[in-house]
């Protein structure tokens, strides 16, 4: 009996010690909301996923609007709204609608972003039919285009902070990305943002931070020029990982005793069955655009890319290291090949966060001769040309023929010239 007690009291004081906690927790979140519309101000690199939640929104509140305006004064306002888990638009745009309702997705009443672009920009506000407003944000989506790319193997320079006596421009850098291989040698990217530091900021905009990115509406105009040419940097090194973590303990030595062995048997003698990647065909034409996706992969995972045995790593083929590239990996992940040639037939093995992920099966094939119909866009078009240039030189032709007519009738023009006659 004596136990049972003890069990309901131990019970009853964890209750009790976790609706305090959340009760803290609830009214930490509501001292943080502010009294006033204010603006939390974030950035991210272009293709990156942002998620925007949606904070300070009653509980009574079951349904949220999404409103979005360029600037803050701007008069065009689009609203995106949680429907039967389709987002609805209210824009003017048609293809601003189909873009937003192929990246925008409203899940548990936070804005989630797929593929941002630099378009993306500006002022979020997570509010109410009834016109309430709960939480604003300000997004700025840098370009990486034209991103300034570093390889520290190459001890290139960072760009400098731009300081005045009224602001500072400097990069704000992100945490180093996974080894994107193991066993071999891999990379490692690190992201960096441009921000201001100043004391003429517009405080509406200084929600969590002082400083805001660049692209913000709270830097004053006449900062603004320059700052304009300073970009976002990507930071690029060497990194090499183990494949298999080693464990710690008696029993993980045992672990990675076995580990061991069997790696070894699958070496050596090939007794132990090989995990095969899953392997997906493409044929290409000759001449023809290449796209590969690492499957699984987001934007801001560590990938990388193999051409059979050849590693295809971002100091010789990252978009922009030369001027021109057949074969070159963007900043989102992707493989592309401009124009599929003989040479690009291969296995492309791409690694997610240092792990084999998928193989790709490229070959490359000439395009069969095609016989044209008369029902083809290009024979058609080629007709249209042909009759209009024949319709053109038979007009001409019996234009000049009803002037020569007309001169020789009426005898204005003589057809031939007579010295004789004037004598």
């Amino acid at each position: 009996m004596k136990l049972f007690y003890i069990i309901f009291i131990f019970i009853w004081i964890t209750f009790k010690t976790t609706a305090s906690e959340s009760d803290e927790k609830a009214d930490s979140l509501k001292q943080n909301c502010p009294g006033i519309l204010m603006f939390e101000q974030t950035a991210f690199l272009q293709d990156m996923s942002v998620e925007l939640p949606c904070r300070c929104k009653p509980d009574k509140i079951t349904a949220v609007i999404w409103f979005y305006k360029r600037h803050l004064n701007s008069k065009d306002v689009t609203l995106i709204k949680d429907s039967q888990d389709k987002v609805m638009v209210d824009d003017s745009s048609s293809k601003r609608e189909a873009d937003l309702y192929a990246r925008f997705d409203v899940v548990d009443h936070d804005l989630l972003i797929v593929r941002s672009h630099p378009d993306d920009s500006g002022i979020y506000i997570c509010g109410s039919k009834t016109g309430e407003f709960f939480y604003g944000y300000e997004l700025d989506i840098q370009k990486n285009s034209d991103a300034r790319v570093i390889f520290s193997d190459k001890e290139e320079n960072p760009i400098p902070d731009f300081i005045t006596d009224e602001f500072q421009a400097y990069t704000s850098l992100g945490k180093w990305s996974p080894c994107d291989r193991c066993g071999v040698r891999g990379e490692q990217t690190k992201i960096g943002l441009c921000y201001v530091n100043s004391k003429y900021i517009n405080p509406r905009y200084q929600v969590k931070d002082t400083d805001v990115s660049c692209g913000s509406d709270a830097i004053p105009e006449r900062f603004k020029p320059l700052i304009a040419n300073r970009t976002a940097e990507i930071f690029v090194r060497s990194c090499e990982a183990p494949c298999d973590k080693n464990r710690t303990g008696i029993l993980g030595k045992v672990v990675n005793a076995a580990n061991n062995v069997a790696g070894y048997l699958k070496n050596r003698f090939g007794f132990l069955p090989i995990h095969k990647l899953p392997t997906q065909k493409h044929v290409s034409p000759l001449g023809g655009k290449v796209t590969i996706t690492c499957p699984g992969s987001k934007p801001e995972d560590a990938v990388a890319w193999d051409k059979d045995k050849e590693r295809l790593y971002r100091t010789e083929f990252l978009i922009g290291i030369r001027k021109y590239m057949n074969v070159f990996i963007d900043h989102g992940n992707n493989l592309h090949i401009k124009f599929a040639q003989f040479s690009d037939k291969g296995l492309y093995t791409c690694w997610l966060n240092g792990k084999r992920q998928a193989s790709f099966e490229l070959n490359v094939s000439k395009k069969p001769p095609v016989r044209r119909k008369l029902t083809d866009t290009e024979s058609i078009f080629a007709i249209k040309v042909i009759g209009f240039c024949f319709l053109a030189c038979t007009v001409l032709f019996f234009l000049i023929c009803s002037i020569r007519c007309c001169c020789y009738c009426c005898k204005c023009c003589p057809l031939k010239f007579d010295p004789e006659a004037e004598v």
